[in-house]
């Protein structure tokens, strides 16, 4: 796709600043159907107890159960493949680092109109288990990301801050969230958004009439080794796709912590937190 961006020192500077970087017009409008057309082909992968990547659903406003998200699909997706670990993304990302990166991992957002909104949270707090490395997010967006269908928002400069996490459900304690400034990050279809893992931010739900999709992948340093596999092992274990779910068994801790503050504890879990 998009070939390779040149990133200013100003625009290192700003990231360092404020945790994230906004990149505009970052796919082509030929590129961001091609985009969405990937998009739509994840969302209609098969589900059966062989499949290695990993759909979940929540229970939308209407009480129906619709796709939250789906994970762990690059390596099965070659276009994907190609994107997510391709140059345009990774020159962004090593520039920004100072140093290569590996994807970690990645999802889909399909936050389908009606679907609910993602608490006050910092990234992070999902990964620490595998071990404390760095980590760079992007989001990609599929489809325009506004205010009005649940698009991300941020406090800048957060990653710098000893932001405060409730035990209780891993989300930002609600006095810090009260007090901070949230920042809207609106994109258009094919526009890009890099940003720190220990940055906060939040999602509203979609309230709008329209679908919005949004693909986030996640990096670490490549010297701190490939971890994505020991991820997705451990949490298939913990927090397995909705599908491949065991009646009356619990999954507690991997509510807490992988489906933190989102929408995806709609759907019973043996820990029903309220978003």
């Amino acid at each position: 796709m998009s070939a390779s961006i040149d990133l200013s020192q100003d625009e290192i500077n700003s990231f360092n600043d404020n945790g994230y970087l906004m990149f505009r017009n970052f796919l082509t409008p030929s590129e961001t159907k091609t985009l969405q057309q990937w998009a739509q082909e994840v969302h209609e992968l098969p589900r059966n107890p062989e499949v290695p990547w990993m759909p979940y659903e929540e229970v939308n406003s209407a009480g129906a159960r619709v796709l939250c998200r789906t994970e762990n699909f690059a390596s099965h997706h070659t276009g994907f493949n190609a994107l997510l670990r391709g140059p345009s993304i990774l020159g962004i990302l090593n520039r920004l680092a100072g140093e290569p990166m590996l994807l970690f991992k990645e999802k889909i957002n399909y936050k389908f109109s009606g679907s609910g909104g993602f608490a006050p949270h910092i990234d992070s707090t999902a990964y620490t288990h595998i071990r404390k490395i760095k980590h760079l997010t992007i989001l990609l967006a599929v489809d325009a990301a506004t205010m009005q269908n649940g698009g991300l928002e941020v406090v800048s400069g957060s990653h710098k801050m000893d932001v405060p996490i409730s035990r209780k459900d891993n989300c930002i304690k609600s006095e810090w969230v009260k007090a901070a400034t949230w920042t809207p990050c609106e994109l258009q279809a094919g526009e890009l958004l890099a940003f720190d893992s220990h940055l906060a931010h939040r999602s509203g739900a979609n309230k709008s009439s329209q679908d919005r999709r949004a693909v986030y992948a996640t990096y670490n340093c490549k010297a701190e080794g490939d971890l994505r596999e020991e991820y997705y092992r451990h949490r298939a274990k913990e927090w397995p796709a909705t599908h491949m779910r065991k009646d009356g068994e619990a999954y507690a801790t991997g509510a807490l912590r992988y489906g933190f503050g989102s929408p995806m504890l709609s759907v019973a879990s043996g820990m029903q937190l309220e978003v």
